[in-house]
């Protein structure tokens, strides 16, 4: 290859090179990135309103996704948690005999997930649930959903700056306390990327 020919090539790359350096300059959480996610609301197989258990009635969300205290996974209630109450409670609903029909029948209900995250990630609810983080942090007011719909973009930047908008340590750079839940907790989540993608 000539030196004109491979002057003209490099001077291509120049304006991709100088991108790639003021990138690599940005403080990556404060980029907002649209999710195709946020507001996501599937239509289920049977109509739950979590406004009517989790709020009304004031049920705990882990009486039913009881694997988010102990697991990765926050769980979506088998058909026996359901059963527990509706072997007498408001049998006679259309919706609650297809609870019951299901249980019968000894099969899940094919319910429709919400929050979903990339391969990718690796989310941990036992970590977060037991370091009293609420559910309403990252889900939102589930407790005034009739139909659940995914309230925040669970982008990469809004999970780091929750890390460190409540970690002590960092509270000071961002102008915010943590709030009381964390006070006592000395949290320090991580920023580290393997912490979430391994």
């Amino acid at each position: 290859m000539n030196p004109r020919t491979l002057k003209l090539r490099m001077l291509r790359l120049l304006p991709v090179l100088g991108l790639l350096a003021a990138l690599s300059g940005c403080d990556y959480t404060d980029v907002t990135v649209p999710t195709y996610q946020k507001g996501y609301k599937p239509v289920q197989p049977i109509s739950f309103s979590h406004k009517l258990h989790a709020g009304d009635m004031q049920m705990e969300c882990q009486y039913c996704h009881f694997g988010a205290a102990e697991s990765r996974n926050g769980s979506i209630p088998p058909v026996n948690v359901c059963m527990n109450c509706h072997k007498t409670v408001k049998t006679d609903s259309p919706q609650i005999k297809k609870i019951a029909e299901a249980y019968e029948k000894g099969t899940s209900i094919p319910w429709v997930k919400v929050h979903n995250l990339p391969d990718f990630v690796s989310f941990n609810h036992s970590r977060h649930v037991g370091r009293g983080v609420a559910c309403q942090t990252c889900h939102g007011p589930v407790q005034e959903m009739p139909e659940v719909y995914q309230f925040s973009s669970l982008a990469m930047g809004w999970c780091v700056n929750c890390h460190r908008q409540y970690s002590e340590k960092d509270s000071a750079q961002f102008g915010q306390t943590p709030p009381e839940q964390f006070k006592d907790l000395h949290l320090k989540p991580s920023t580290d990327c393997a912490a979430c993608h391994h």
